[in-house]
C-alpha cells in the first residue's frame, strides 16, 4: 500500500507528506537524531485531511493506504528515538523503543507487498541484530480468560454474525481491532523465551552491576562507532577457559577453600568455564530508498 498512497502525489497533502518523507531518510542517513519526532507531529493533520478526502470521494484504497504510510512516517520517527537513546547510552529505555519500531516494521509488512516494501526488509534485519546484543532473554506472559470483547469499529462481538469485520484488517483507514471489555480472570503469568510482547522482561531484583557491566555486549558495540544503519552479523566462538581465582592442586587433595572435601569433589568441578568470543562481521549500510 505504501507505493499506491505515493501515486496519489497529485492531491497535495500527499506530495508534502512525500517531501516530509524524503527529508526524514536524509536526516537519518546523516544520523540526525535530533526531535526524533517532529515529522510525524507534522505530518499528523495532514494524514487526516487526505483520510477525509478519501471518504468523501468514495476512495478506500487511499483511505487505507494514509493509514499504512503513517505508520512508515512513524517508524522513521521511532528509528530517530531509538538510535538517539543508544547515543544517550539509555539502555534500558531503549528497549521498549527498539520493540516499538519491530511492531511498526512488522505492521506495515502485513499490509505492503514484498516488492513495495522499500527498506523494511534491511531494518529488520538491523533491528534484530541489536536486539540480540540485549541481555534480556527471558520473558513474563500472561494467560487469561477472557468472557467478553468488542470490534473497535462496529462495537460488536467479533465472534457474532452481526460483525463483518475481520480481526487485523483495515476499513477506510481503520485496523479492526478486538477490545477486551471483560477478563474473568488471569490464570497465570508464564514465563516465556519468544513471546509476541518482550516488553515484559524478567530481571533479577538484587542486580547490582552497573548499566555498562549489564549491557556489556551492546555497550562494547557502539564503541566501536559502527554507523547506525551498518548491517551487520555477530559469530559466536565458545572456548574452554580455566578459572583464575582457583587455585589448582591435586585431585584427592583437600580443597584450598576449606571445605573439607576432596578438590575434585569440589572446586575442582568449577575449574572450566565456558567463554563466549563476539565476532562482529559487517555487511552493506542501509541505503534509504527515494519514494
Amino acid at each position: 500500500m505504501l507505493k499506491s498512497f505515493f501515486s496519489y502525489s497529485d492531491i497535495p497533502e500527499v506530495a508534502q507528506i512525500n517531501d516530509m518523507i524524503f527529508y526524514k531518510k536524509l536526516r537519518l542517513q546523516d544520523e540526525d537524531f535530533s526531535e526524533p519526532y517532529r515529522e510525524r507531529q507534522e505530518s499528523e493533520p495532514l494524514f487526516k485531511l487526505i483520510r477525509q478526502y478519501a471518504i468523501e470521494n468514495n476512495i478506500e484504497e487511499l483511505a487505507n493506504a494514509q493509514h499504512v504510510a503513517s505508520q512508515y512516517i512513524n517508524l522513521l520517527c521511532q528509528l530517530s528515538s531509538y538510535f538517539k537513546s543508544l547515543k544517550a547510552k539509555d539502555y534500558k529505555e531503549s528497549w521498549n523503543i527498539l520493540q516499538d519500531c519491530l511492531d511498526s516494521a512488522f505492521w506495515i509488512g502485513k499490509y505492503t507487498i514484498i516488492e513495495n516494501r522499500y527498506e523494511i526488509p534491511q531494518i529488520l534485519d538491523l533491528l534484530t541484530g541489536y536486539e540480540s546484543l540485549y541481555p534480556y532473554k527471558i520473558f513474563a506472559s500472561t494467560e487469561m480468560v477472557i468472557t467478553k470483547s468488542e470490534c473497535s469499529i462496529c462495537g460488536k462481538p467479533f465472534q457474532s454474525l452481526d460483525c463483518p469485520h475481520i480481526k487485523g484488517n483495515l476499513y477506510w483507514g481503520e485496523v479492526a481491532i478486538e477490545n477486551v471489555t471483560e477478563i474473568k480472570e488471569f490464570q497465570a503469568v508464564a514465563l516465556v523465551s519468544h513471546p509476541l510482547d518482550k516488553r515484559c522482561v524478567m530481571e533479577l531484583s538484587d542486580d547490582t552491576r552497573t548499566k555498562e557491566e549489564k549491557f556489556r555486549l551492546l555497550n562494547e558495540f557502539l564503541e566501536q562507532q559502527i554507523p547506525a544503519f551498518q548491517l551487520f552479523s555477530i559469530e559466536i566462538q565458545k572456548t574452554r577457559r580455566q578459572r583464575p581465582d582457583i587455585k589448582i592442586v591435586g585431585r584427592n587433595n583437600k580443597c584450598p577453600c576449606g571445605s573439607g572435601k576432596k578438590f575434585k569433589n569440589c572446586c575442582g568441578q568449577d575449574l572450566y568455564y565456558e567463554h563466549h568470543h563476539h565476532i562482529i562481521h559487517l555487511r552493506e549500510r542501509i541505503l534509504f530508498q527515494k519514494n
